[in-house]
């Protein structure tokens, strides 16, 4: 689920009844940066948002963002 934070910031909240809440800002920033550029903001924040749900079940949320990141970056650069 997409919500706001109380900094303002886009989260993906995967666990709603606990602390699990992840910066959707930060994801977007670092493969961007991955990819130099090649792919716009809103083809990330995209792909973001159609991947989080797949890791709602996850056990451990410390290394969703880094396995979010590498699915997005796989799709971005059509290794699907």
């Amino acid at each position: 689920m997409l919500t706001i934070n109380n900094d303002q910031k886009p989260v993906i909240n995967l666990d709603p009844g606990g602390n699990s809440s992840i910066d959707l800002e930060a994801i977007i920033e670092q493969i961007w940066k991955d990819l130099a550029g090649t792919a716009s903001r809103a083809d990330i924040r995209s792909l973001v948002i159609d991947v989080a749900p797949r890791y709602a079940d996850a056990r451990i949320f410390t290394y969703v963002p880094i396995f979010m990141r590498k699915e997005v970056r796989r799709r971005l650069l059509g290794n699907v």
